[in-house]
Order: C-alpha cells, then sequence, then structure tokens
C-alpha cells in the first residue's frame, strides 16, 4: 500500500466529501472523470484516515462510519463510457417496466435489449465492487 500523510489524505477526502455532498447515488454508475483524485488515491487517503482514528473514541468511531461509506461508495465511480450506457439501459428499463407484457413483446427491439442487459452487467458490477470495497474496509478496522 502506497503511503501519504495524514495533512494530504485530508485534502484528497474533503474534495472528495464536497462530490459526495452534491452527487446523488446511482446503482447505474456515476461518471468517474466527477472523481477530483484518481480512485485509488481516494482509497489510500480514506485508508490512511481510518488507520490514524481511535476507535475507542466515540467521536472518532462516526467519523470512521462516515470515510467507511465514503469508502464503499467509490464503487459506484465507474468509466465515463459505462456510466452512458448504464443510464440509457435505466431509460429502457424504467420505460419497458412501466408497459404490460404484451406491449414488451411487441415494442422491444434488439438494440434496447442490448442496452438494458448492459445496464443490469453495470449494477451487478458495481453491487460485486461495493461488496469487495465492504469487505476491504472491514480487514483494515478489525
Amino acid at each position: 500500500m502506497s503511503t501519504i500523510s495524514i495533512k494530504q489524505a485530508e485534502i484528497i477526502v474533503s474534495e472528495y466529501g464536497k462530490l459526495l455532498s452534491t452527487t446523488k447515488p446511482s446503482i447505474y454508475g456515476i461518471a468517474i472523470s466527477q472523481l477530483p483524485y484518481e480512485k485509488e488515491q481516494i482509497k489510500i487517503a480514506i485508508q490512511t484516515l481510518i488507520l490514524a482514528l481511535d476507535n475507542k473514541n466515540e467521536k472518532d468511531q462516526k467519523i470512521q462510519d462516515s470515510l467507511s461509506q465514503a469508502y464503499v461508495f467509490l464503487a459506484q465511480f465507474i468509466e465515463d463510457g459505462k456510466a452512458k450506457i448504464a443510464e440509457s439501459g435505466r431509460i429502457i428499463l424504467e420505460k419497458e417496466t412501466s408497459k404490460t407484457n404484451e406491449e414488451n413483446i411487441n415494442d422491444q427491439n434488439n438494440e434496447d435489449l442490448e442496452l438494458a442487459n448492459q445496464a443490469v452487467q453495470t449494477i451487478n458490477a458495481i453491487k460485486t465492487d461495493m461488496e469487495n470495497l465492504m469487505n476491504e474496509i472491514r480487514l483494515l478496522i478489525s
């Protein structure tokens, strides 16, 4: 693991926190280009700050919880192209679920089905990444 100073970590996490405060979570992904730093830099910064906390202090425990949530939230930042495709698929999926089954059979075309399928794959990849990040953070704080 690469190391950075606590001051550097605070700057990185502060900027990431500002982004999170203005970003709506999405199971379909958020364009990674929105991140103020590389994903790996943010992960290292969060890990650095978590390791600097006193787990017995109630205030530090709340900070640790917030940092852990921010760490797991990184999974939602995906390649810009994938985020665009997933958004198109989301629109199709929402449109299709509002129709009756008979209408679905008549109106679906292969391109829509492919976009919807890619959106579902993106959702599944994000969920898997979130689980992996949750496991990483659990190992770090245990």
